[in-house]
């Protein structure tokens, strides 16, 4: 009988760089045969993760999404985010990753806005974007760029990572759609850096705060404008927010562990599971069960 799966592992970004960085580039043949092989189990990282197929077949889970994965795509992981990887056959590519603290992607500067919404950060959870050849093009002299700065570093390297990162990250915003990349005339800047304080504040606490007029208190602003923000910058209520937050989790742990609904609803801050299990069917359609045998025949 095999062993309960109850958690999902947390991944650090040492463990694939063997060093303690803030920025990894890499082929994924470089990363080496443990590379190959953690990844055939679900599993989370603490970092932000950039994969670009360019070569092989393989299958790609992000949270309980299952993605063919075709040639020239890109994938863009957050922190937190449960992903597996099955190989048919070795791929060759790259993974870009890097710690908050390089990019600080959850500050408030509205000129990252774009990014953080649009890549890291949205309604989906997650980006995938397929490059043309011409695309292709770009994104290599990037990467090689990337490579050749963390090879020799000279003066002000990384300064140099920084910019090509932001430029990076700017041509797949673009490529993903322009209008997720807020503007002054569409928002507001004090809007802006509001939205992603209730953003970040919802990825900290949605496991004991589940109101909207509790995050708006930290924020010091009533329930009503709150809401009125998030509709503006993301087109749903900062209540869907929340919900939306905690239904994943609860999915995340369904698809990928042997836990039973009561000790998920235990794990995401639900003191009645019952309540727990007609929280999630009212949302999903599906009783936690229903979900988990669905999902499963989908493997």
């Amino acid at each position: 009988m095999s062993e309960k799966r109850n958690h999902i592992e947390v991944v650090s970004l040492p463990e694939y760089a063997h060093t303690d960085p803030k920025f990894v580039v890499s082929g994924l043949c470089e990363l080496g045969d443990g590379f190959f092989a953690q990844n055939g189990i679900a599993h989370r990282h603490d970092f932000y993760t950039i994969y670009w197929i360019r070569k092989g077949q393989m299958q790609h889970t992000i949270d309980t999404v299952t993605h063919a994965v075709k040639k020239n795509m890109l994938f863009f992981l957050a922190p937190g985010q449960v992903h597996k990887m099955e190989f048919s056959e070795k791929v060759e590519g790259y993974m870009i990753a890097f710690q908050d603290a390089f990019m600080c992607l959850k500050d408030q500067a509205a000129t990252l806005m774009g990014i953080n919404s649009s890549l890291f950060f949205n309604n989906q959870f997650s980006s995938v974007i397929t490059l043309n050849p011409e695309q292709e093009k770009e994104f290599d002299m990037l990467v090689h760029m990337m490579m050749k700065e963390l090879r020799q570093q000279a003066t002000e390297y990384e300064t140099a990572l920084h910019g090509l990162l932001r430029y990076f990250l700017v041509l797949a915003s673009r490529i993903k759609g322009s209008s997720m990349i807020a503007t002054p005339e569409q928002h507001a800047t004090h809007n802006s850096s509001q939205f992603l304080q209730f953003k970040n504040l919802i990825e900290e606490k949605y496991t004991i705060l589940k109101n909207v007029s509790d995050y708006a208190a930290l924020l010091h602003i009533k329930p009503v404008l709150l809401n009125e923000i998030s509709k503006q910058l993301s087109g749903i209520t900062a209540g869907e927010h929340i919900r939306n937050r905690v239904i994943l989790e609860a999915q995340r742990y369904l698809y990928n562990t042997d836990l039973s609904a009561k000790e998920i609803a235990y794990k995401l801050g639900f003191e009645d599971p019952h309540y727990f299990s007609r929280f999630f069917k009212k949302y999903t359609s599906q009783t936690p069960s229903e979900f988990k045998e669905a999902s499963r025949a989908n493997v």
